[in-house]
């Protein structure tokens, strides 16, 4: 490749010498020589035409200009084309013919400008003259010669013009000059008119043909023909040396071409000597071409396929006994996938997977790293060290390792052994090697690219199916909360009156546990639905975590054995306490009831460190500091059908009655809510681990403040409440409900019909209770409408689990509190106290 290098900068420098020569004969060609000639040919002709009507002109025999025009254009003519053409190839001599030629444009130019004045200066003359001689012969004619003494001069002033126009010397104009004052002193009554016109002409005639004269003869003097000799005997001197020199060119172009032609002769054989390896080298380009060709179209199920049949077809043109691909997650990642292909008589590699990784990644020898690859010819001449020892445990002889990149990612290792020969591979090979490898790369990269759409893709439809799902179980929980609200609320009055121990008493008893039991899983489907509101507190998680294992040690079967690890420390996080407790209770529970309720449960706390983002197994975090709660139980563990879908709204496996199928839909919900994200890992027969993150606020222990315990309220004293909820059946168990507590209910299922009684008597009720969702006009309106009346009066809002309002929005429109249904007694017992106590000590105070 040097030699080659050599011959090739040789015959670069030959071919520059060649156009040199080329462009020096180009400057004697024979075309521009003869119109430099044939210019100069002109110019003298054109010079001696000038001269020659100038004196043609000068003698009044030259009709018009225009042979003057044309002679000094011709001029110009030829002195732009001796610019063009009048080269020599010697600068000391082009140096002189330039300095000829602006000589000569210069001649040309003052030529020219003499002209002018000349042209101007003859017409005036000649007008002049004729004009003088036109009335001689007039006055010749008309008598003169009666006259006597004036016929006499007249004929004495024709004498001397003549001689004066032949010979402009001082001496002939005196004569002239002294005629004209005499006539010009002839008397006017005996004169004739023409006489002072006769004066006038001789005297511009004796001041104007001096100075034509002159013109002429500095026309005449002008050194343009001896500056065109000059140039014309430079310029030939010069062409005579520019040929001499062309002869000794075409001597040296001829030696030139015999150079060339015997350097041809060398091309052709070292040509002839590589097409063996020029032909490898495209059937090489070929191999690699196809291969990329190959997964064009290739579908995401035989994408490795294609990648085993591209791996053997390279390794069979390479002429190795093994190739492989080594699949890791980044550069000190793991190795997370391979490719193997071997000769039939070829053994796998003796070092394994990992120590072909760790060779490739801790190479220490840049002597043998070329075009970004390792390239081994003989691995027995490697320095003594650990990497030359795994190579050689595995048979390798020659070894070529070539990292796989796809998008600026380093995605693994491509390495060709040579096992029963040395090897040598050429750069050009390597780099071929090396594109092949990103092939291989760009297939692995968009398997793993289509493999995670796919999966996000069945991600966003279960988010989709969870929406869904979600909006339509808190639409139902809504209506739920009103029937249930009714049953439980005619059940409590059921039960103040009837007798203890009763039959009926242990049945109505029976309605409210169910009732409660209901109560509880629309609680779930509530915060399965996110419309329970969030009591966001920073608290430290792991009491919280402790405080939930211990209500699991008394409530799981003492089989149930729990092992804790929390190392959290002193980590912080924004949560709602009774959802966080309520995460760790159901992981906890789910695990129990995985092993039947017999085993162990690896309860676990820590804190974790993203980098950069991760996909979970259901949802992603972004980089961050994350506390992190792991259950993993001993069970059965969990198909990947089953894995699926768990955390389906009321998706269960256990028995008809055993479960809801809200408990792990409720724990996806509180962490998503918390900005967090769920992972779960399980395979059949090795138990399950559940892992839950939550963004982590800090490391501050945050000591939460106990609210005030409201004392039990008393009875009503008989204050008037106005009851507004648009569910019929509700309104007469709410005023018999609060009859029942002493106070006075005035009920109404039509929001605008409460608002016109209230318009109608505003300081009548001493308390509002109405529901949020109604139709015509919504409870926070009413509200609003109610505040503006009678801004003071408590306004008690309740909600089956309805739209979120912000605190703000409550404030505004008066709301005190939100009461969640279905409503109890002693539940309305103590707001009702609470809130007119309040208003009742206001009234007092003021």
């Amino acid at each position: 490749m040097r030699r080659l290098s050599s011959l090739a900068v040789l015959l670069t420098s030959l071919l520059l010498a060649l156009t040199y020569l080329l462009i020096l004969l180009a400057t004697s060609g024979a075309n521009r020589h003869d119109r430099a000639l044939a210019a100069l040919q002109t110019l003298f002709l054109n010079d001696a035409a000038l001269q020659r009507d100038v004196l043609k002109a000068r003698s009044g025999l030259l009709r018009n200009y225009d042979p003057l025009v044309r002679s000094v254009n011709e001029l110009h003519s030829v002195v732009s084309t001796l610019r063009s053409d009048a080269h020599a190839t010697s600068a000391g001599v082009q140096a002189q013919i330039d300095q000829y030629v602006q000589r000569l444009g210069s001649d040309v130019v003052e030529q020219e400008e003499l002209l002018e004045s000349l042209k101007s200066n003859i017409a005036l003359l000649q007008n002049s003259l004729n004009f003088f001689g036109h009335t001689i012969r007039q006055l010749e004619n008309a008598g003169a010669a009666e006259q006597g003494v004036l016929s006499k001069e007249i004929g004495r002033l024709a004498n001397a013009m003549f001689r004066f126009t032949s010979d402009a010397r001082p001496g002939n104009a005196s004569e002239i000059v002294a005629s004209l004052d005499r006539l010009s002193r002839w008397p006017t009554d005996s004169a004739s008119p023409d006489i002072r016109a006769l004066v006038s002409h001789g005297r511009l005639i004796v001041a104007t043909l001096p100075i034509v004269d002159d013109s002429v003869s500095r026309l005449l003097a002008t050194s343009t023909r001896d500056t065109a000799r000059a140039l014309q005997g430079a310029y030939l001197e010069a062409q005579a040396q520019a040929g001499a020199r062309a002869r000794l060119f075409g001597i040296l172009l001829y030696i030139a071409g015999l150079a060339l032609v015997a350097y041809v002769g060398y091309l052709f054989l070292r040509l002839r000597a590589n097409a063996r390896t020029l032909q490898a080298r495209l059937e090489f380009e070929r191999l690699v071409a196809a291969i990329s060709a190959g997964f064009i179209n290739l579908s995401h199920d035989g994408i490795d396929e294609g990648i085993n049949d591209g791996l053997a077809r390279l390794a069979s043109h390479a002429g190795v006994d093994r190739a492989q691909i080594i699949v890791s997650a980044g550069d000190n990642g793991g190795i997370t996938g391979s490719y193997l292909w071997s000769r039939t008589n070829i053994s796998a590699p003796a070092c394994g997977l990992v120590d072909v990784l760790w060779v490739a990644r801790q190479w220490p020898f840049e002597e043998y790293e070329h075009a970004g690859c390792i390239h081994v010819p003989d691995v027995q001449a490697l320095p003594i060290s650990l990497q030359k020892s795994k190579l050689q445990r595995s048979g390798i002889r020659s070894w070529l390792c070539i990292p796989m990149w796809s998008g600026g990612k380093q995605v693994g290792f491509l390495t060709l052994d040579a096992a029963s020969i040395q090897k040598h591979w050429s750069v050009d090979d390597i780099v071929l090697s090396r594109t092949a490898g990103e092939i291989f790369a760009n297939a692995i990269e968009r398997q793993r690219g289509e493999a995670e759409r796919e999966m996000l893709g069945a991600r966003l439809q279960q988010v989709q199916r969870l929406e869904a799902i979600g909006t339509l179980a808190g639409g139902i929980a809504h209506e739920f909360n009103n029937i249930l609200g009714a049953i439980l609320g005619y059940a409590e009055l059921a039960l103040s009156i009837l007798g203890n121990g009763s039959r009926a008493e242990r049945h109505v008893q029976g309605i409210m546990t169910a009732g409660e039991r209901a109560q509880a899983v629309i609680k779930q489907i509530l915060t399965f639905s996110r419309r329970g509101k969030r009591q966001l507190e920073l608290v430290s998680a792991g009491p919280v975590v402790a405080e939930a294992v211990d209500l699991l040690r008394a409530s799981l079967p003492s089989t149930v054995h729990i092992e804790t690890a929390l190392n959290a420390g002193d980590a912080t996080v924004m949560v709602d306490p009774t959802q966080m407790l309520q995460v760790v209770m159901n992981l906890c529970t789910n695990g129990a009831q995985a092993m039947a309720n017999r085993g162990t449960l690896h309860l676990r706390l820590d804190t974790v460190d993203v980098d950069e983002g991760v996909v979970m197994s259901h949802g992603s975090l972004s980089a961050g500091h994350y506390v992190r709660l792991a259950v993993q139980d001993t069970g059965s563990g969990i198909d990947p059908a089953t894995l699926h879908r768990i955390l389906e709204p009321f998706f269960t496996t256990k028995a008809v009655g055993q479960g809801t199928g809200l408990g792990l839909s409720m724990v996806h919900g509180i962490v998503t809510q918390h900005a967090g994200a769920l992972n779960v890992e399980s395979r059949p027969g090795q138990g399950s681990t559940f892992e839950a993150y939550f963004p982590c606020a800090g490391d501050a222990v945050v000591e939460s403040q106990e609210k005030p315990r409201i004392p039990k309220a008393s009875r009503g004293r008989g204050e008037t409440i106005l009851v507004v909820d648009d569910d019929a059946p509700l309104v007469p168990l709410a005023e018999e409900m609060l009859a029942a507590l002493g106070y006075e209910a005035i009920g109404f299922d039509q929001s605008a019909t409460a608002l016109a009684a209230f318009r109608a008597a505003p300081d009548r009720f001493d308390l509002v209770l109405t529901d949020d969702n109604m139709p015509e006009m919504t409870g926070t309106e009413l509200a609003n409408a109610l505040h503006e009346i009678r801004p003071g009066l408590p306004i008690i809002l309740m909600t089956g689990g309805g739209r979120p309002i912000s605190a703000r929005r409550l404030q505004d429109v008066g709301i005190r509190e939100v009461l969640k249904k279905p409503l109890l007694s002693a539940t309305i017992a103590d707001l009702l106290a609470r809130h007119l106590s309040s208003q009742s000590s206001s009234v007092d105070q003021n």
